[in-house]
């Protein structure tokens, strides 16, 4: 009688853990998602470096040094920077 109760507490601890380990998986890709969908800053790769080529030229205008103001796009992926000045 001992040995089958400990049995049958054993599989459902067993079944609990993967339960929870299942839950936890599905719970840190359901996170990423939400993270990666609400990132500010994250667009598709054409209108990120046509707002790059806008800010970029806009600021090489009122820049200290002297610059023709030409933008050229890179094929590679957008990269954010923050900070600094």
């Amino acid at each position: 009688m001992k040995i089958s109760a400990r049995d049958c507490a054993q599989r459902l601890m067993n079944q609990l853990t993967a339960g929870v380990a299942l839950a936890a998986v599905a719970g840190i890709g359901l996170f990423g998602y939400v993270s990666a969908a609400t990132v500010p800053g994250s667009t598709s790769s054409t209108a990120a470096t046509s707002a790059s080529a806008s800010t970029t030229s806009s600021t090489s205008s009122s820049s200290l040094s002297s610059s023709s103001g030409t933008v050229h796009a890179s094929s590679g992926s957008a990269v954010a920077v923050s900070g600094g000045s």
